[in-house]
């Protein structure tokens, strides 16, 4: 069968691979759509030391069944989630799950094929079930999954004033969760280059859309002085920018990965001290919510379908991933799909 592989930027190749078959408690997931995550696009950006799989926001169809599996059947259709809390860790025992980032986790799995593949293992446990839903807006549903734990982080009330910082798939998801949540008002800041990401927030419930490389932000006329809640999609750099725009008592609550020197940022202390300020880091491990995100597309309440900007076949994945890591003016979310 045939995977796609990745070592650097832009390094990207079909390979073909054998599956193992499935030990205990595992299954064959024969994948149908997998996005190209933003993370991804990170990790691509530190050598590995050999080529390594990728992809963990698929859907698919389960193929087969590995020794002991029990509430997953061949032919269930499935998304998978990339971590799981331990049932029996003192955390769960103590009422929270979501604290517990120990559990099994698909992407610290060793793995000749991961979601850019035809097929993949997968632990049952992992496994959601699903139906009614396109297999291309099913694969949103692991990304949806953070913005919905973005959203429980910043803790939105009715009438607060909102900014979400960065316009990509997880932001745009979030930002309409924060209209459904009571947002009185929601700023979109971007840059200004992509326009379509613009586009997108304003048909989502954006009231405006602030280029952050056009506009100082920090003395924008917003009607309150300031917002009430941020969430900050882009690059942790940028949450010194999301404590400025906070009115005071303010929370900004954010999601973004660095690696190395850019791990390590600096804020103002008295602004956040003075205002009474809250930095929340959101970490969707254990992956949670999933029946929750997959209600909400089928309610209608979050779309994605907008969200996908490029298609392509597993076998022409390397320039499809570079085609869209090349389109800085409406690249959005892509979507390797296969019949």
């Amino acid at each position: 069968m045939k995977a796609v592989y990745l070592k650097a930027p832009n390094q990207f190749a079909v390979r073909d691979v054998e599956l193992p078959a499935p030990g205990a408690g595992e299954v064959v997931v024969e994948v149908r759509a997998c996005g190209f995550c933003g993370h991804d696009k990170i990790m691509a950006g530190y050598a590995a030391a050999d080529w390594e799989p990728f992809g963990h926001e698929f859907a698919g169809v389960v193929a087969e069944l590995g020794p002991g599996v029990t509430h997953l059947q061949v032919g269930d259709r499935v998304v998978v989630e990339t971590s799981i809390f331990d049932q029996l860790s003192d955390e769960a025992r103590n009422g929270h799950p979501e604290w517990d980032t120990r559990g099994p986790n698909y992407m610290s799995l060793p793995h000749v094929a991961m979601g850019f593949a035809e097929r993949t293992l997968v632990p049952e446990v992992l496994c959601v079930k699903f139906d009614g839903i396109p297999d291309e807006e099913a694969c949103f549903i692991e990304p949806m999954g953070v913005a919905v734990d973005l959203i429980l982080t910043a803790d939105i009330h009715l009438g607060n004033d909102v900014a979400v910082m960065g316009c990509g798939a997880i932001g745009l998801m979030a930002l309409q969760m924060a209209r459904r949540s009571g947002a009185r008002r929601i700023y979109a800041i971007e840059h200004a280059h992509n326009a379509r990401k613009a586009q997108l927030a304003l048909e989502y419930g954006a009231d405006e859309v602030l280029f952050s490389d056009e506009t100082d932000l920090t003395k924008y006329p917003f009607p309150r002085g300031g917002v009430d809640r941020v969430l900050v999609t882009t690059p942790p750099r940028t949450i010194d920018l999301a404590t400025r725009l906070l009115n005071v008592g303010g929370i900004a609550a954010f999601l973004g990965i660095s690696y190395g020197p850019d791990a390590v940022v600096s804020f103002d202390s008295n602004v956040v001290h003075l205002n009474k300020l809250q930095i929340r880091g959101s970490n969707a491990i254990p992956a949670l919510y999933f029946p929750q995100c997959l209600d909400l597309l089928r309610a209608g309440m979050v779309d994605v379908k907008k969200l996908i900007t490029h298609t392509f076949p597993l076998e022409e994945a390397p320039e499809g991933i570079a085609a869209f890591l090349r389109d800085h003016g409406t690249a959005v979310k892509a979507v390797m799909l296969r019949p």
